[in-house]
């Protein structure tokens, strides 16, 4: 091929970088599709078509309400996945220990794929867990642990509707009406909080790790036997995980 020579289909995958660059150019809740189109020099039903197919494939994400695109779930998952993925529980850890060491409790750190999150990195505190909790590697249907349930409640409802037809819930631990109580609850309190499923005597709370750059994949949350995880207990430890979650995002340049 002469060195010159475009390799055969180049021309759409440029045209589907440029978009992909110009969304988080615009403003953290999305842009519109004049805008894309201004931006990348394109005709609207062209960067339509493109969006489309980044859509499918989890690259992009439209509002239902604003019908603005912003970068969906799987352009972050792959920069995760990427050479620097090490480097992001690198940069994550020491927050996570600090978590664990001031709250006494054990702690995880846990990324969305797809329909499940899997868990990067945990942190035991002082007070033992005797049940049979995440351990690094670990995977998870979304909704099922704390940190699955609050990165399901940041999304929109018809996403989650998506997510939950997936087969894999057919056989779930906790039924897909469970998982749509549990994120009514995430979104009322601002985190989630789930006790005895699928893990009886334990109690877990969580949240999203927050982000300007589309939906957050990242869910950081503290699990404890029911009699130490009290409601005085919470209270103390919920604003200490708000702000360590606030640290990571700052730390991952998320926001």
């Amino acid at each position: 091929m002469d060195r010159e020579e475009a390799p055969q289909g180049a021309q759409l995958i440029s045209r589907a970088a440029e978009v992909l660059r110009a969304i988080p150019r615009g403003a953290p809740e999305g842009r519109r599709l004049r805008d894309l189109a201004a931006s990348t020099g394109l005709t609207e039903p062209t960067v339509r078509r493109i969006l489309l197919a980044l859509i499918h494939e989890q690259f992009v994400v439209q509002d239902d309400d604003s019908k603005l695109y912003r970068l969906g779930p799987l352009a972050f998952e792959l920069g995760l996945a990427s050479g620097f993925h090490a480097r992001v529980v690198e940069l994550c850890r020491p927050h996570l220990r600090s978590l664990a060491s001031d709250t006494g409790d054990t702690c995880f750190l846990a990324l969305r794929t797809g329909t499940e999150t899997v868990c990067l990195d945990r942190a035991d505190g002082l007070q033992p867990i005797n049940a049979k909790v995440a351990e690094i590697g670990e995977r998870l249907l979304l909704g099922v642990g704390t940190g699955g349930v609050a990165l399901l409640a940041a999304m929109q409802d018809a996403e989650i509707e998506e997510v939950l037809s997936a087969k894999a819930y057919s056989q779930s631990p906790v039924p897909p009406d469970e998982i749509r109580g549990r994120v009514v609850s995430t979104r009322a309190r601002g985190f989630a909080d789930i006790s005895d499923k699928p893990i009886q005597g334990v109690r877990g709370v969580g949240v999203a790790v927050p982000t300007d750059r589309g939906l957050p994949t990242l869910s950081l949350s503290i699990v404890a036997p029911l009699d130490r995880l009290t409601e005085d207990h919470l209270a103390r430890i919920l604003p200490i995980l708000r702000m360590t979650a606030e640290r990571v995002g700052a730390a991952l340049d998320l926001h």
